[in-house]
């Protein structure tokens, strides 16, 4: 008997189930070693109406109904599930393997993901570092750089070319190009008249893109074409890392960078984009960590007058902690070298440089979070899926 399709594309582990039993509206999945999985009526009847070609789903929630019972389950000789529906009493099988992902948690978000890994600069002094022409070539480099970048929010790749459109070549392969007013990759270059502090030779201190949109870039590429300036070295800083010590070590600098709100106010001639939110915004369950820390774009103390001074006192802490030597690591960009960070995790600096003594001249481009992780549970799965063999 062949083995039940999923909702989804993606190939399972025959975890044959062991036992079944009804409890009201809800389906017990159970397995050898002890796990169970209710499944309710409703939901299973979801499962099981979906659009082959798409595998998406055909219920909609007016179909939904008291109609949608399970008058009887059993599990087959194959291990699968098989419910009777008492609307019109057809039989649906579902693959053991699938409701095992389920009740092992794996369909959330952070599934297929690496774990983070907060770092400081005990533990990296530099960025995780690949060579370049060997992630392009070779697909399972390629995964574990994807993975490195997921966990540590930061690599390098070195030994590529510096031809302008290789940003492009390594960002398209991962993902779709974030569009911002900058254009979907832009170059970096000191220039007359700028229109950010970006264009200017004058040094950053540590700071995440765009926090006066609703949702900042998720990861930026950087690419060095020409850096034989004085000056000018690179430094990054993890914001994870940071809010961890933070919340052990200084919870009231923590609450107040979580909690307390700035308006920060993207200004141009034909541009105005605002967004309120703190510092330190954890979002919601399963959102990625996003710093706010482009102090030229924090405006407006966006909180009660009396929160005011604290509210400025735990900025102050989080910029001197951004600086210590122990959070912060400083290296320089050579031609051919090609920066990715999360721009929402980690904070990246520059030293001031002389645009007398040489040409400093990067290019750049956004990509949302969502094309990472989706790119990464992708690769990650396959390479699962090549161990399983088949039923």
């Amino acid at each position: 008997m062949a083995g039940p399709l999923t909702p989804d594309f993606y190939r399972y582990e025959w975890y044959s189930l062991s036992g079944v039993r009804l409890d009201g509206e809800f389906v017990i999945a159970q397995w050898p070693d002890g796990t169970e999985l209710p499944c309710f009526s409703w939901w299973l009847a979801e499962q099981c109406e979906y659009e082959i070609s798409s595998r998406e789903g055909l219920l909609e929630p007016c179909d939904l109904g008291d109609h949608l019972q399970v008058t009887d389950a059993w599990v087959e000789d194959d291990g699968a599930l098989a419910v009777r529906w008492a609307h019109d009493g057809r039989v649906a099988r579902l693959h053991p393997g699938w409701l095992r992902h389920i009740a092992d948690g794996q369909f959330r978000p952070e599934s297929f993901l690496p774990e983070p890994i907060p770092w400081d600069s005990t533990v990296l002094s530099e960025p995780v570092t690949y060579h370049g022409p060997t992630v392009l070539s070779d697909p399972e480099t390629f995964r574990l750089w994807l993975n490195d970048l997921a966990a540590y929010g930061l690599t390098r790749l070195k030994s590529l070319s510096v031809d302008p459109n290789q940003i492009e070549e390594v960002a398209r392969r991962v993902g779709v190009l974030r569009d911002s007013h900058f254009g979907p990759v832009w170059d970096i270059e000191a220039v007359p008249d700028p229109c950010s502090t970006a264009y200017m030779s004058i040094g950053l201190g540590p700071h995440t893109d765009l926090p006066s949109l609703e949702i900042p870039p998720g990861f930026q590429f950087f690419h060095c074409i020409e850096n034989s300036c004085v000056g000018g070295a690179s430094q990054m800083s993890d914001g994870l890392a940071i809010a961890r010590h933070l919340e052990e070590h200084e919870p009231e600098a923590y609450e107040a960078l979580t909690t307390l709100r700035w308006v920060f106010h993207g200004r141009g001639a034909e541009v105005d984009w605002r967004w309120s939110g703190p510092l330190i915004d954890l979002g919601v369950r399963g959102a990625p960590l996003t710093l706010r820390t482009f102090y030229p774009v924090r405006s407006f103390p966006d909180m009660a007058p009396e929160d005011v001074p604290r509210a400025y006192r735990a900025a102050h802490r989080l910029g001197q902690i951004s600086r210590d030597p122990r959070f912060q690591i400083t290296y320089r960009l050579e031609p051919g070298d090609l920066a990715v960070f999360d721009n929402r995790r980690i904070q990246h600096a520059r030293d001031p440089f002389d645009i007398s003594t040489g040409r400093r001249l990067f290019r750049g481009c956004y990509m949302n979070s969502d094309d990472i992780y989706c790119k990464l549970r992708v690769i990650n799965r396959r390479a699962k899926e090549s161990q399983l063999v088949s039923p």
